[in-house]
């Protein structure tokens, strides 16, 4: 092949020698391209604006779910890193959970009359879009050919976000109320039992309250113990002054030994069954016994209590049908199209036209000059041009 020897000038020269081409390709590509921006169908893009819950309260259920919780809604969908709730449900978002319920509300398998099932989810990911804003909030967008369409199905997916949520809500809280409710009959049973074995220790040791029983029984050991001495200095007065046989010795002795018998009675029990006759040599055991199972009734009694305000909370909570995000913005029928871009694809097409035109016009002028210096080279390139490029009008003729 011949050696090509660049020179700008004659370039620049070959170009002005086929500046009516160029132009005119330019224009008719240009022409063209501004056409079928006009013929290409107009899409319309609505967008609603959601404020989702603080993450304080970002709640699904009565249970408290948190972000982990939500990961298994989202079917597998990755989360970043430092997700926060607007991610997440960002991400539920784009779950095919929610894309069913969307296709369902709006009749989209008739409307789109897809191939399959698949079909039909790619396109619904494909016309929507599910941006978190810089500042927190998040963005439904939905693009349609139809702007009515575009803005019923953006908004079906505000609605079916919070719909959903709610249910989650209930049905976990379901769920709680279900397992408190059962462990809340257990703990009843429980505090029942605690209780009876409560009073029957009552009633069998006379034990109101032990420490006030103790310390009665103490007092009154005490004051025994008091009369005993002096009964017996009384007596030792009496047998020195008067004789071991005399009344008045006999009557002390017996007072002595009723009081023994008193203080016997105080230590160890006696006939005495009273609430005030407890036993103070039992009373370190019995005080153990007593805090155990005091110990057992507070116990079942606080759990009882907690268990209760929970299961309210879960029948509330079970019942409750408040909107769990706030939509601030709800998504308009656009009237201006976003699709297709005519301004971008006429300049597109005028930079490419240019491009090609030029090189189009070289390729002649070489052509042309091949043709002088070597006509068989030149029947060859003809031939192959002619072939790549016949289709433009005006170079089928150029090559003969």
């Amino acid at each position: 092949m011949e050696e090509i020897n660049v020179n700008l000038w004659k370039l620049l020269e070959a170009i002005a020698r086929r500046m009516k081409f160029i132009v005119l390709f330019v224009l008719v590509v240009s022409v063209l391209a501004a056409i079928i921006s006009l013929i290409l169908p107009r899409w319309y893009k609505a967008t609603a604006l959601i404020l989702p819950p603080k993450e304080e309260g970002f709640k699904l259920g009565w249970s408290g779910a948190s972000l982990d919780d939500m990961l298994s809604l989202t079917s597998g969908v990755k989360l970043p890193v430092m997700a926060t709730p607007t991610d997440v449900y960002a991400r539920i978002l784009e779950s095919r959970n929610l894309a069913d319920r969307v296709i369902q509300s709006n009749n989209l398998t008739e409307y789109y009359h897809p191939k399959n099932s698949e079909d039909l989810y790619i396109r619904v990911a494909k016309y929507s879009d599910f941006r978190v804003t810089p500042e927190g909030l998040l963005e439904i967008s939905y693009m349609d050919k139809n702007p009515e369409m575009a803005a019923r199905v953006a908004n079906s997916f505000a609605d079916e976000l919070d719909l959903m949520n709610r249910e989650i809500a209930s049905s976990r809280a379901r769920i709680a109320k279900e397992f408190i409710e059962n462990r809340l009959r257990v703990v009843k049973s429980d505090l029942d039992s605690s209780r009876l074995q409560l009073r029957e220790f009552q009633d069998n040791y006379k034990a109101i309250d032990l420490d006030k029983q103790t310390q009665l029984a103490i007092e009154s050991a005490v004051g025994l113990k008091v009369d005993l001495a002096q009964y017996e200095i009384d007596l030792k007065v009496k047998e020195h002054s008067l004789s071991p046989n005399h009344p008045e010795a006999i009557s002390l002795r017996r007072r002595i030994e009723e009081i023994k018998n008193q203080i016997a009675n105080l230590e160890f029990g006696g006939t005495d069954s009273s609430y005030l006759n407890l036993p103070i040599s039992r009373v370190p055991t019995l005080k153990i016994r007593y805090a155990e199972l005091t110990g057992r009734v507070q116990i079942s009694e606080r759990l009882y209590e907690i268990l209760s305000e929970q299961y309210e909370q879960a029948k509330i909570q079970e019942k409750m049908d408040t909107p769990t995000i706030s939509i601030l913005d709800r998504a308009y029928p656009p009237q201006l199209a976003v699709k297709p871009k005519k301004r971008i694809i006429v300049i597109f097409a005028l930079i490419l036209s240019l491009l090609a035109a030029v090189f189009i016009a070289l390729i002649l002028d070489y052509l042309e000059n091949l043709k002088k210096k070597s006509p068989e080279d030149y029947e060859r390139a003809a031939f192959f041009f002619r072939t790549l490029l016949g289709w433009i009008p005006g170079i089928r003729k150029s090559l003969k």
